[in-house]
């Protein structure tokens, strides 16, 4: 199934196909608009209708819901062309630069992401969530000598994100995006030596499902490093507010519903998939949320 927002998805999972059609005929009328917020909380309320009606939907997909399957984003006709643009290596100097600039603003934590990653010579690295590249660009800036660097996503746009910021780096020969989904990955068991993503468990579903397969594919002491919001109601809040859910309610109602509730379950998560905690740095810049690097160590 296509996604639209991991909440949403919770929430549409039994009435998905409509719900998606819905938000792609609302993105083409409207775009990134005020207008298409209103409208879309208006359809919520309309679908949902209240706060009890919220939690019900919850308590559904709690007991029932899950990711059997994840298809790739489909591309249409019109997006061909976009699709080899995106590949390019004028659009990875683009992206390098507008990513550079954001590693002095609000991304405070990038570089030091992309150096985690990196923390050592000859690794086998695996990205996942390329999305826009942000990520995919302070561990590709960083690369040390002979590693190899993997991108996945589930939207062919968004790999190719990856390739234009290997042939703009010169990296085609270590660096590549690679369709695939976090769930099941097409990787061998204990085929890498890193596992890295830049916020894509903030947005995923099935959290725990992820951490298991992320090692599965790692090797004994190899790690796994994320980025992620400390705080998520910094993202679930327009979603909740129009019901009447609270702040300090956010986290267990994602917990029900295995999606990113907080840097402490992700710990409690990832080490009951054999991923022990090494290292956390916190960051709360004065502008933007609150956010996390997690270092963890498969077991040995």
């Amino acid at each position: 199934m296509l996604f639209t927002t991991e909440l949403q998805d919770v929430l549409f999972f039994r009435e998905h196909e409509s719900h998606v059609q819905f938000k792609q005929a609302l993105d083409a009328k409207y775009g990134h608009t005020e207008a298409y917020s209103a409208a879309h909380t208006a359809y919520l309320l309309e679908q949902i209708g209240s706060k009890e009606d919220f939690l019900a939907r919850i308590g559904d997909y709690e007991k029932n819901g899950g990711v059997d399957v994840m298809e790739f984003v489909p591309l249409r006709r019109e997006d061909v062309r976009r699709f080899l643009d995106f590949g390019t290596a004028e659009h990875g100097a683009d992206f390098c630069e507008r990513w550079e600039k954001v590693a002095d603003g609000w991304a405070v934590h990038l570089r030091d992401y992309g150096k985690a990653v990196n923390y050592a010579d000859g690794l086998a690295i695996l990205e996942l969530g390329s999305g826009a590249g942000v990520g995919t660009w302070s561990v590709a800036s960083q690369l040390r000598p002979g590693s190899v660097f993997v991108s996945t996503d589930f939207d062919p746009i968004c790999i190719r994100n990856a390739d234009a910021i290997a042939r703009h780096l010169g990296l085609q020969d270590r660096m590549a995006g690679l369709l695939a989904n976090f769930w099941r990955l097409p990787f061998a068991d204990e085929a890498l030596d890193m596992v890295c993503t830049h916020y894509a468990l903030d947005e995923a579903r099935e959290v725990p499902s992820i951490l298991t397969e992320v090692s599965r594919v790692l090797r004994p002491g190899g790690r796994f490093i994320l980025t992620a919001r400390i705080n998520p109601w910094d993202r679930q809040h327009k979603l909740m507010e129009p019901f009447g859910i609270a702040p300090e309610e956010c986290d267990a109602l994602l917990k029900r519903v295995r999606l990113q509730c907080g840097p402490e379950e992700l710990v409690e998560w990832a080490a009951q998939a054999g991923l022990s905690l090494l290292d956390r740095t916190d960051y709360t810049p004065e502008t933007g949320h609150a956010r996390t690097i997690l270092v963890f160590e498969k077991k040995i």
